[in-house]
């Protein structure tokens, strides 16, 4: 009798479902991606709204166009920031496994957005102050948002299929009820070898643009000594290095970790979480040039 009930007890346990689907986020790491994320949903919303009296500058200027499209990339992601604030509360995911997909792939497409279009804008300025580009806008609006457009149609086709194929169609890597689990499509060599250069590449040329601009903030001190503060290239090059420090204390650490955690996705996935996060306040800069000198950021 005590024989047939252990083994009825074995064949059809009672488990609980919380046992079956626990959480792969201990409290501590849920707390701090519920306030991460909060706040870069309030810092962004907000300089979403202060940074729409761009579209009242020079729509032909390039930096312009450059500062517009960082605006839909910060918009696209902070889209999905309620989604993942919800399941961090509530430890549950009642949507689709394909929004789940879509909202874990959207924090990775607004980091290499927002590095691309980092990217570009320092380029542009550093070659400007170079004097290797004397063409800083557009003879048309129309040409300016067609540029624009093409931008979106040349990197979406592109990082839409490449970040989607990490969270690819292994039903082992989410369980139910829970998602931003797919750390186990890394452990496909293609996928290892795919983020391994990505995140070389950006670390790499975040480095060299950092470097780029220490030899330029130096020369120019060196140049001007006192008076550089009265210069008007001293000062977008004192916003260029904000860029710079949001690429190197948002973006570059993930990468950096990245590196790390592509070789123990399991033990290191919560912080990877918390590294993931961190990239998001890179909303911060719509802040960062919002108010009274925005129209000064877009140098014509």
């Amino acid at each position: 009798m005590t024989m047939n009930t252990t083994v009825a007890n074995i064949t059809n346990p009672a488990v609980p479902t919380s046992s079956l689907h626990s959480p792969h986020l201990t409290e501590p790491f849920r707390i701090t991606l519920i306030v991460i994320y909060t706040f870069v949903l309030l810092v962004g919303i907000t300089g979403l709204t202060l940074m729409i009296s761009l579209l009242k500058t020079n729509i032909r200027s390039l930096t312009t166009i450059a500062f517009l499209n960082l605006m839909v990339a910060h918009f696209l992601f902070l889209l999905t920031v309620p989604f993942r604030i919800y399941y961090y509360a509530t430890q549950t995911w009642n949507l689709s496994s394909g929004m789940c997909k879509v909202v874990s792939a959207m924090v990775h497409i607004h980091v290499y957005m927002v590095f691309t279009i980092y990217a570009i804008i320092l380029t542009l300025r550093f070659l400007h102050y170079y004097k290797k580009m004397q063409w800083t806008e557009f003879y048309r609006r129309l040409h300016a948002l067609g540029a624009s457009a093409l931008v979106w149609i040349l990197l979406l086709p592109i990082m839409v299929p490449l970040v989607l194929n990490q969270y690819g169609n292994s039903d082992d890597d989410a369980k139910e009820n829970q998602c931003f689990k797919f750390g186990k499509m890394i452990e496909n060599p293609a996928v290892y070898a795919l983020n391994m250069i990505l995140s070389i590449f950006i670390i790499s040329v975040s480095c060299v643009q950092t470097g780029i601009q220490a030899i330029i903030l130096h020369a120019m001190i060196r140049k001007y000594g006192q008076a550089s503060r009265s210069q008007q290239e001293f000062w977008v090059q004192i916003k260029n290095l904000i860029f710079v420090l949001i690429m190197l204390t948002c973006l570059v650490p993930y990468h950096l970790f990245r590196l790390k955690y592509l070789n123990d996705t399991v033990k290191l996935s919560p912080a990877n979480e918390v590294f993931l996060a961190i990239t998001g306040l890179t909303c911060f800069d719509m802040l960062t040039f919002t108010g009274r000198g925005v129209c000064q950021v877009c140098w014509t």
